[in-house]
């Protein structure tokens, strides 16, 4: 089966291999018809054609029988580019024309056309502003969002940029300057030394005085000088450190009234002190004290006299009572480690 081909694409026939009966395709341009001729119809033709003559574009060399066709610019609707150098033909077809001229240009679309966009300085970045794209410099606030610190950031962030300066727990503690309090738990600290100071006063319920004095803090704790504790003194005695006396003092008194006729049991407390007065009116019985002292007792028998006296608890008893009208005694009872004495002295 025939397949159509290009006359290009035909293989070519030497002179050698034409025939006579071979045959050539000719175009009858006025009658617009293809016929054919035979090589010996055409060689009987040209017999006698001594020369070609043509006008331009078609030049004939007439030694050699070459035929140079001479063109002008071909239009675009005849399948040419309407040009006569790349660029024009470039602008003529409508394709791209390359603006760029260094190396690292980025090609932008302007307002109207399309344009070059010079490289941009070391270590900046293309951004946009929503219509045009230029070249910038990284701000925080491009930042947004979530940055991976164990691969995206190296090093240690200085303190002057809110970091720590160190890349440890313990040497970021030391450029604080936090000290091992900063490590102890919140319900138990230990504080060893130092001060502790601008805070607001710790309560009394939380262990402190709630005053920021000496004076404040005593009256706060129930021990203010004066009203609820006596001040220092060097010179006075106390109940469980040994003193040497370098003057005299004196006593209250408490006068008992009248014996009655039941026990009388002698007594050291508030307002019963140790030296006591007593009224016999009655027989009655004495009793010692229960703690460790001594109680003088001056007693005076009333106008009647006659009475008895009976002593209970005492391990001992000295001298003798003189139960006449308006006798005067100076009774003493002793209490020692448990020993009771009682003396007894008529002194009127």
């Amino acid at each position: 089966m025939a397949t159509n081909k290009k006359i290009t694409e035909l293989t070519e026939l030497v002179e050698a291999d034409l025939a006579n009966d071979d045959v050539l395709a000719i175009v009858d341009v006025s009658a617009g018809e293809t016929f054919k001729v035979r090589k010996s119809t055409l060689a009987s033709a040209l017999a006698g054609v001594a020369t070609i003559a043509a006008t331009t574009p078609v030049a004939v060399d007439q030694a050699t029988g070459s035929v140079t066709v001479s063109l002008g610019t071909v239009p675009i609707t005849s399948g040419g580019t309407g040009a006569t150098s790349a660029g024009a033909a470039l602008t003529a077809l409508g394709a791209f024309a390359d603006p760029l001229t260094t190396r690292g240009d980025v090609i932008t679309r302007g307002a109207s056309a399309t344009g070059r966009l010079a490289i941009g300085s070391a270590n900046t970045v293309l951004t946009t502003n929503g219509t045009d794209p230029a070249w910038s410099t990284i701000t925080n606030s491009m930042l947004a969002g979530s940055i991976d610190l164990t691969s995206k950031v190296t090093g240690a962030l200085p303190l002057a940029n809110g970091g720590t300066n160190a890349t440890s727990a313990s040497a970021a503690r030391t450029s604080l300057g936090l000290g091992t309090i900063a490590t102890q738990a919140s319900n138990s600290v230990a504080i060893t030394g130092g001060a502790v100071t601008g805070i607001t006063d710790i309560t009394v319920a939380d262990g402190g005085t709630g005053a920021s004095d000496a004076s404040a803090a005593r009256t706060n704790l129930g021990v203010a000088i004066g009203s609820d504790v006596a001040a220092f003194n060097a010179d006075a005695l106390f109940a469980d450190v040994s003193d040497n006396l370098t003057a005299g003092y004196s006593s209250d008194f408490e006068a008992i009234g009248n014996s009655g006729t039941g026990t009388q049991t002698l007594e050291i407390a508030t307002a019963k002190e140790n030296l006591k007065t007593l009224t016999i009116n009655g027989s009655f019985t004495l009793a010692p004290q229960t703690v460790n002292s001594v109680i003088a007792i001056i007693t005076t028998n009333n106008g009647t006299g006659g009475y008895t006296i009976t002593t209970s608890g005492f391990d001992k008893v000295s001298g003798t009572y003189n139960n006449a009208a308006s006798a005067k005694h100076l009774m003493r009872s002793t209490v020692i480690d448990g020993t009771q004495v009682l003396e007894i002295l008529e002194i009127a």
